[in-house]
C-alpha cells in the first residue's frame, strides 16, 4: 500500500481537514477543503512534511490536531508536529528501541499515550506504550509498559470510551485485550484467531471490532470484546466471533484487504477496501427474535444467530470484473470515512486516486419508508398522496382492465380499439382480435406479463398498482375457495390460473368414485411425469392394502385397471410399449378420447373466437374431418379468411410447393396454433411442434404423448418438468400432479408472484393426505392469519371447514389436526375464555392465602391437592350462564333494566320458563366501544332509536353517534 488518506478526527465544518499519506515518497501532505463539485473534492494543501524516514504506520493525536505519529520500519515511534501557522520541527520525539525491526501499527488514546506493536524478536517486547504527558520523556526513556514479549504485533486500536483498555493482533495467534491498570504483562482475555489485522472499533458502540485476515486470505471477524474478556481458559467454543466473512471481497486472483475501518456515523456500518480496488461497505444488524430450538439437537433455525448481514454496498468491483466497468475511471487505493466535518448526513467516505484525486464517496440512502394503510392508500404524515382507483365490478373485472391498458402499451395497440375485456386469452378489438399467446414469447412469458402488467417494459399508474394490491382480499371476500367452478369465475383474468383449475377439476372428476384406484393403489391426483415413469414417491400413503408388495409392475398393472374400468378406447399413435399410461395421460390432459367429446371442446373454443386452436388441435388429434368441418363453418360464417388450409389438411402428404406456400404462411402469421401446424406440415416432424414454447405446455404435452417415441417422451417430460419447477411455471402442475414436486413448483411459484393464496387452495386437496411436507402447515398458516388481517372470518371458517371435509383418509380418519377459533368471547376480568372450564388442569384457581393462625376448616389448608374454589361474593351467583367459570366475576348490568346480561327479558311473563317466544335480539349483548356499557339488544335498539346519549346516569358518552 503506497498510499493512504485519513480525515482529521479533529475536523469541523469550518476547517474541513485531511492528510495524504505517502508512503512511497515519504511525506506527510495536510490538505484543507475548499470545495465540493459534486462528487469531486477541491483542496489545497496548506503543510507539509517530507524527507521522512521510511515508515510503515501513522496515527493521528485524539487530544492535539496537530500532533501525528508515525511507526518507522527500523521500529521508532516518531512524534511529529503538522502545523500550517508554526514552524516545522525535525522532531518532537523520537522513542528509540534496542533491537531494530519493522513497526506494524502505532495507535494514540484520549489520555495522551501512544502505543507502538513491532515484528518479533527474540527477548525482547514486541509492545511499547510511552506516555507523551511526561515532560522528561527522551527518546531514550523506558516506555510506561512493555507488553508482549517475543511475539509480533500485527495491529493495535484504542478504546475511545476506555482509555486504559486497547486489543491488539498478536501475528496469526490471538486477538488479546490487555489493560494498563493491571500489573501482569498477559492482558485480560484473548482469542485464537487468524484474523489479526486491520483492527477496527466501532466508536457508536464499542463493545465491537473487527479484524481482517493475512495476506491473500480475504477474511474479515467480528468480535465482541465482552466474551473475550469473559473467556475462561477451559472454553474453547467461539463465542466472541459474532460474524464472520469468508471471504468478504471477491477473492478469484488473490485479493488482500487493505484498509478496513468503521464509519463512525452509523452503528455496525464498516468500509473494505482490496488490493483490486473493490471497495464495499457493509452494514450488520441485530434482531431480537428467539426462534425455537430444533428438536432433537437438529440443524439449528436460520435466525439463531442475533447478528446478520443487512446490506452489502459494492462501490467499487475489482479491475478484472465485468460489473460497472468503467475505463475512464481510476482504482481506489485508499479511504477513510468522515465522521466529522463532513457535508453529508449518513456514512460518507473519502477516496483517494493513484494521481492523488479526492473523491466523496456517499453510501447510497436506504428505501424511503411510506406509510401504507390496510385500504393501500399511501400517506405522508397525515397528507393522502395517492389512493387506489375506484373498483368498477368484481376483482377480475378490474383486472382485466388494468391487463388491458398494460397489454396495449407493450403490444402498440391504439387505446381507442380496446375493448373493456379480456376473455378468453384474447382481447377484443373492433378490427381483430389480439390473442394472449405470442408467436414469438413463449406461453410461460405471456403469462409473467399478465401478472407483472409487462413490468418493466410498460409502468402502470400508481393508483392501478394500488388496486391490484387488492387482489388476493377481493378474491377472498367473493368466495375464492375450493368450489373449482367458482374459482375459474373469481381468477377469469388469468388464462393460466384458470387451466389450473380446469386440471384439478380434471383430477377431481378422474378420482370420482374411486376412478384412480387400481391393484390395490391410489392414484389421485398423481401427475403425467409420474404416470408415465411408473413411480409412485410416497407408497405408503397411496397403498390400499399394506401387504401388496410395491414394485413398477404394480404401478402398471393399476394403471391398466384404470383404463379399463374408464373404458377409454384403444391408443391410436406412435406404437408404445405402455399404450394405458399414454392414454391415461392424454385423458389428464384434457384431450378428449372420444369423436363427441373433441367435438364438444371444439365447438367451446369456437365461441371463444379461438378458431385456429379450434381447428388445429383437431387435426393433432388425429380427427381432420371434424376439423375441416370447423373451418368451412368459420369461413362460411366469415370470421377468418380462406387462405387456402383446407386443402392442405385433406392431402395424407404435402408436396414441394405446398411446402414452399406453407413457409410463406408460417412466416406472416402471428396466431402460434397456426403456426405450429403449418410447421408440422413443412417439416413432417411432431419434434418441430412439440418444442414450441408458443404452444400451451399442456398442448405440447398432448402431442408428446400421442407421437413422440417412449425414449424421446420421456426426455421430453423430464426436461419439462425441471424447467417449470425451476421457473415456477404453474402449467407445470400437468406434470408434477398435486405431489411433492408440486412443493417445489409452487414455492418457486409464490417467490415470483407473491400468490400463496392460490398455492394453499390448490394444494389443500392432497395436503396433508397424500404430502406430508413442512412448507405446507407454514404456507397454510400464513393465509389463514392474513385471512384473519382481512377480517375475513366467515370466509375463513368455511376454508377450513371445507378443508377439514377433503382431508379424510379411506377408513374415515380426519388427517387435519383441530385447529384453534378463530374467534373467542374472553372475561373482561380475568382475559380467559368464557367457556366452561371442567378440567382443572385448564381453568385458574383461586385459591385463599394460608393463615398462620390455627384454621376452622383444617381441609384448606390441605397440600394433597388444590384447594377449592371461594364461595361467591355477595350478590353474585354461582351460575354458570351469569358468571366467569374461571375467576366467578358476575356478567355486567344492562345500563337500562339494571338486570344481569344474559339472563331472560323481566318484562315478559314467564320468561324463565319458556323462551320460544322471545325476541331474537333479546339474546344479544352489545357493549359500547368508548364507555363499555352493555345492554341487552333490544334494549338497546329501541333506546338509541330515539336517543343518542348513553342512559347510564352521568354517563354522557354519545353512543347513539357511534354506530
Amino acid at each position: 500500500m503506497d498510499a493512504a488518506i485519513r480525515w482529521s478526527p479533529h475536523a469541523t465544518q469550518h476547517t474541513p481537514r485531511f492528510l495524504v499519506i505517502d508512503v512511497a515518497g515519504n511525506r506527510l501532505r495536510l490538505c484543507q477543503v475548499d470545495r465540493y463539485e459534486k462528487n469531486e473534492v477541491k483542496y489545497r494543501q496548506i503543510c507539509l512534511r517530507d524527507k521522512l524516514p521510511n515508515y510503515t504506520a501513522f496515527d493521528w493525536s485524539k487530544r492535539d490536531e496537530s500532533i501525528v505519529g508515525i511507526g518507522s520500519a527500523s521500529g521508532e515511534a516518531i512524534i511529529l508536529q503538522l502545523d500550517p501557522d508554526r514552524p516545522q520541527h525535525e522532531f518532537m520525539h523520537a522513542f528509540t528501541i534496542r533491537h531494530q525491526r519493522k513497526c506494524n501499527s502505532i495507535a494514540f488514546n484520549t489520555k495522551n499515550f501512544v502505543a507502538t506493536g513491532l515484528d518479533r524478536v527474540r527477548n525482547d517486547v514486541c509492545l511499547n506504550i510511552y506516555d507523551l504527558n511526561n515532560p522528561n520523556a527522551t527518546s531514550t526513556s523506558e516506555p510506561y509498559k512493555k507488553l508482549a514479549s517475543s511475539e509480533a504485533i500485527s495491529s493495535i486500536k484504542f478504546f475511545s470510551g476506555q482509555p486504559e483498555i486497547l486489543v491488539a493482533g498478536v501475528a496469526k495467534q490471538y486477538i488479546r485485550i490487555y489493560d494498563l491498570r493491571d500489573s501482569t504483562t498477559s492482558g485480560v482475555g484473548q482469542f485464537p484467531t487468524r484474523q489479526v489485522h486491520n483492527i477496527a472499533i466501532d466508536p457508536l458502540d464499542e463493545n465491537y471490532l473487527v479484524s481482517a485476515g493475512t495476506t491473500g486470505e480475504p477474511t474479515v471477524t467480528i468480535w465482541d470484546q465482552r466474551f473475550i474478556k469473559q473467556r475462561s481458559a477451559s472454553d474453547t467454543a467461539n463465542h466472541a466471533a459474532v460474524m464472520e466473512f469468508r471471504p468478504i471481497i471477491d477473492n478469484s486472483q488473490s485479493a488482500t484487504i487493505w484498509s478496513l475501518r468503521y464509519s463512525g456515523t452509523k452503528r455496525g456500518t464498516f468500509g473494505v477496501l482490496g488490493n483490486t480496488g473493490e471497495f464495499k461497505i457493509i452494514e450488520t444488524a441485530q434482531h431480537s427474535h428467539k426462534p425455537d430450538p430444533p428438536p432433537d439437537g437438529g440443524i439449528p433455525p436460520a435466525w439463531a444467530p442475533q447478528h446478520y448481514n443487512k446490506v452489502s454496498h459494492n462501490l467499487r468491483y475489482p479491475f478484472y470484473s465485468d460489473e460497472d466497468r468503467d475505463e475512464d475511471r481510476a482504482r481506489v487505493v485508499a479511504y477513510d470515512f468522515m465522521p466529522t466535518g463532513g457535508p453529508y448526513s449518513g456514512p460518507t467516505a473519502l477516496a483517494l486516486y493513484p494521481n492523488r484525486d479526492v473523491e466523496v464517496l456517499r453510501v447510497p440512502p436506504p428505501v424511503p419508508r411510506i406509510n401504507v394503510t390496510a385500504l393501500e392508500d399511501i400517506f405522508k404524515g397525515r397528507t393522502l398522496v395517492e389512493r387506489p382507483s375506484y373498483r368498477e365490478g368484481l376483482v377480475a373485472e378490474d383486472l382485466i382492465e388494468i391487463q388491458n391498458k398494460a397489454l396495449s402499451q407493450k403490444l402498440n395497440i391504439p387505446k381507442d380499439i380496446l375493448s373493456e375485456r379480456l376473455d378468453k386469452r384474447t382481447v377484443d378489438t373492433p378490427h381483430q382480435n389480439i390473442p394472449l399467446q405470442s408467436a414469438i414469447n413463449s406461453s410461460h412469458q405471456m403469462h409473467e406479463d399478465l401478472l407483472t402488467q409487462a413490468y418493466p417494459d410498460v409502468k402502470i399508474p400508481l393508483d392501478d398498482y394500488l388496486k391490484t394490491l387488492q387482489t388476493h382480499k377481493r378474491r377472498c371476500q367473493e368466495g375464492y375457495n375450493l368450489d373449482c367452478q367458482k374459482n375459474k369465475e373469481i381468477v377469469s383474468n388469468d388464462p393460466w390460473l384458470v387451466d389450473a383449475w380446469n386440471l384439478v377439476e380434471r383430477m377431481d372428476a378422474h378420482s370420482w368414485d374411486d376412478g384412480m384406484v387400481g391393484g390395490g393403489l391410489e392414484l389421485k391426483y398423481v401427475g403425467v411425469a409420474s404416470i408415465w415413469a411408473n413411480e409412485l414417491t410416497m407408497y405408503d400413503q397411496r397403498l390400499i392394502d399394506p401387504d401388496t408388495k410395491t414394485s413398477n409392475s404394480v404401478f402398471v398393472e393399476a394403471v391398466k385397471e384404470i383404463c379399463d374400468n374408464k373404458e377409454f378406447p384403444t391408443f391410436s399413435g406412435i406404437p408404445t410399449q405402455y399404450p394405458y399410461n399414454r392414454q391415461l395421460c392424454l385423458s389428464l390432459c384434457g384431450w378428449n378420447l372420444s369423436k363427441d367429446g373433441l367435438r364438444e371442446r371444439c365447438s367451446m373454443l369456437v365461441d371463444g373466437r379461438q378458431y385456429y386452436k379450434a381447428i388445429v388441435l383437431a387435426v393433432f388429434q388425429g380427427y381432420k374431418d371434424i376439423a375441416l368441418g370447423i373451418l368451412k363453418e368459420i369461413i362460411q360464417s366469415k370470421q377468418i379468411e380462406n387462405i387456402g388450409l383446407g386443402a392442405v389438411i385433406a392431402c395424407d402428404s404435402v408436396n414441394e410447393e405446398q411446402r414452399h406456400l406453407c413457409n410463406w404462411m408460417a412466416d406472416m402469421t402471428d396466431e402460434p396454433y397456426l403456426k405450429s401446424l403449418l410447421t408440422y406440415f413443412i417439416t413432417g416432424e411432431w419434434n418441430s411442434v412439440v418444442s414450441m414454447t408458443q404452444l400451451s405446455l399442456t398442448d405440447r404435452i398432448g402431442v408428446a404423448l400421442k407421437y413422440l417415441p417412449d425414449d424421446k417422451l420421456t426426455h421430453f417430460l423430464q426436461l419439462c418438468t425441471q424447467d417449470t419447477i425451476a421457473s415456477g411455471n404453474i402449467e407445470g402442475l400437468l406434470l408434477t400432479g398435486l405431489t411433492t414436486r408440486a412443493m417445489d413448483l409452487f414455492e418457486h411459484y409464490i417467490a415470483k408472484f407473491g400468490d400463496m393464496q392460490s398455492a394453499v387452495l390448490i394444494l389443500s386437496r392432497a395436503c396433508p393426505l397424500y404430502i406430508q411436507d413442512a412448507r405446507w402447515p407454514l404456507w397454510k398458516e400464513i393465509y389463514l392469519n392474513q385471512m384473519q388481517v382481512w377480517r375475513t372470518f366467515l370466509e375463513r371458517t368455511h376454508y377450513i371447514k371445507e378443508h377439514n371435509l377433503r382431508s379424510v383418509s379411506r377408513d374415515g380418519l380426519s388427517i387435519n389436526k383441530p385447529s384453534a377459533p378463530s374467534l373467542t368471547l374472553r372475561c373482561m376480568n380475568c382475559q380467559q375464555n368464557l367457556a366452561l372450564r371442567k378440567d382443572p388442569r385448564s381453568s385458574r384457581q383461586y385459591l385463599v392465602p394460608i393463615s398462620s393462625k390455627p384454621s376452622k376448616h383444617p381441609h384448606l389448608h390441605s397440600q394433597s391437592g388444590p384447594l377449592p374454589r371461594p364461595h361467591p361474593q355477595k350478590g353474585k351467583t354461582s351460575s354458570p350462564a351469569l358468571a366467569c367459570p374461571n375467576c366467578n366475576t358476575q356478567m355486567p348490568r344492562c345500563g337500562l333494566c339494571m338486570m344481569w346480561l344474559g339472563s331472560p327479558d323481566p318484562a315478559k311473563v314467564g320468561a324463565a320458563q319458556s323462551l320460544k317466544e322471545e325476541d331474537m335480539e333479546a339474546r344479544l349483548m352489545v357493549f359500547c366501544m368508548s364507555c363499555t356499557h352493555g345492554f341487552h339488544g333490544h334494549h338497546a335498539r329501541d333506546w338509541f332509536g330515539r336517543h343518542a346519549m348513553c342512559p347510564v346516569p352521568d354517563c354522557q358518552c354519545m353512543c347513539g353517534l357511534l354506530k
